[in-house]
């Protein structure tokens, strides 16, 4: 039995085997052939390849032969890595023949060459370009995202550059999210694009996002404003009917929960209001108030408040009646009135009204006295709120037609006589009069 532990290609061709023993010799020859496959190179055996500074390169070098070849890589400046060799270091080589090379620069440009155990080579000739590019936004303007309670929202910062930037986000309670895409907790999801994405929004959600990119050469930053809105509710719903005094300002009020509703009201005419502002007897405050001054009988009705947003909308209907009583004389006085020189005299009268009537008094000398005023001295004439006038110190002169007023529809007239007790007689003087409806002189 001859065993050949290593055959090679110049191993002998024909073997010769020889048996002897003290009787004899004999020999055979055997027809022997050694089949191999040589070392091959699957990849192209020239290749070029151009690579950014810090970009992590892979240089694959796969080989065939029987047996298997070994492969190692000469670097551009003479070095020799085989596998496994440098595996600590930024160049290395895989056991499957392909060269590692992290973070290449400019000075490592030049040949490298794949070899094969001796009989089959790889050339690559490898350039390292400075291309660099800093960070830049798809779309560099801030934005306003807005979304509803409970939807998944997602916030865009997608940026190029190169090398390839690094994405971060900054939310408003000064949380980072950066690194690698995926997700980063229950409600968020870091894309591969730079898009942010939260689910289940709440309105604890609204605020300040801020998108940052950044690589070796430069760093930029965006402002996203996102906000979580809900449907409107109006917190004010009076119960019944609203009433107004006919003269007076009428407040209606429609205080809204929500983000940034607006509001606006429509008349019982169908006029309306879609922002504040004052327009004729309407004003419509910052508040979503409602103001009607000087309000008439014409002004009752139903009036609608709408609170409205991106999310929905409220509304609220008002009814209003507004009151007016003509006004009457409650306490006139007497229609003639006789004094005394020096003794205080007192003309009441009293109206009711709604809305409340003003009062006044002309004086014999067409003076007017009013109750719209504080109450004033004219002279020795004093004009009470309630309507009364006082005469503190009645003369002569003061005789003559007194006229009440009130609302410019009705007035009354009298006439004061003053006298002055003497020891021998007294001068009086009587004045015929007609009595009003309110049982005064009434002038017309």
């Amino acid at each position: 039995l001859l065993f050949c532990p290593t055959l090679m290609l110049s191993s002998p061709a024909r073997p010769l085997c020889i048996a002897s023993n003290p009787a004899g010799t004999d020999t055979a020859t055997v027809r022997l052939q050694v089949v191999a496959a040589p070392p091959v190179i699957l990849e192209e055996k020239q290749q070029l390849v151009s690579a950014d500074i810090g970009q992590n390169l892979f240089l694959a070098c796969s080989t065939y032969g029987d047996p298997q070849p070994t492969t190692y890589w000469v670097l551009h400046d003479g070095t020799i890595v085989r596998p496994l060799t440098y595996s600590h270091t930024k160049v290395s080589v895989f056991g499957n023949g392909t060269l590692y090379l992290r973070d290449v620069q400019i000075t490592e440009s030049g040949k490298y060459e794949c070899i094969a155990t001796s009989e089959a080579v790889m050339l690559v000739q490898m350039e390292v370009t400075d291309k660099l590019r800093r960070p830049i936004f798809n779309n560099p303007f801030n934005e306003r995202v807005v979304t509803r309670v409970g939807r998944t929202a997602v916030l865009n910062c997608s940026a190029d550059g190169q090398p390839m930037p690094e994405m971060i986000w900054t939310l408003p309670n000064r949380t980072r999210f950066s690194g690698t895409p995926g997700f980063k907790g229950s409600r968020y999801h870091l894309g591969t694009d730079g898009t942010f994405a939260m689910y289940n929004s709440s309105i604890e959600d609204t605020g300040k996002y801020r998108c940052a990119a950044k690589n070796k050469v430069g760093y930029i930053e965006k402002l996203v404003i996102f906000e979580v809105i809900q449907k409107p509710y109006i917190l004010t719903r009076p119960k019944g009917i609203i009433q107004g005094i006919s003269g007076q300002s009428l407040f209606l009020h429609c205080l809204t929960d929500g983000i940034q509703p607006s509001i606006s009201w429509t008349m019982p005419g169908g006029f309306v209001l879609a922002h504040p502002q004052v327009s004729g007897r309407y004003h419509l405050m910052e508040n979503g108030t409602l103001v009607v001054h000087e309000t008439v009988i014409h002004d009752r009705g139903n009036y609608v408040c709408r609170a409205k947003n991106d999310a929905g909308e409220a509304v609220l209907s008002v009814p209003v009646v507004i009151i007016a009583y003509p006004p009457r004389i409650t306490n006139g006085p007497p229609p003639t009135v006789r004094g005394v020189a020096g003794v205080p005299v007192y003309l009441n009268c009293v109206a009711n009204g709604i809305p409340t009537p003003a009062i006044n008094w002309e004086l014999p000398d067409r003076s007017v006295l009013s109750t719209t005023g504080k109450e004033r001295p004219v002279g020795s004439e004093l004009l009470h709120a309630q309507g009364t006038l006082i005469i503190r110190n009645p003369t002569r002169a003061h005789s003559g037609n007194y006229k009440f007023i009130y609302v410019k529809q009705m007035h009354a007239r009298m006439r004061l006589h003053t006298f002055t007790h003497t020891h021998t007689h007294t001068h009086t003087h009587t004045h015929t009069h007609t009595k009003g409806s309110a049982g005064f002189p009434f002038t017309k």
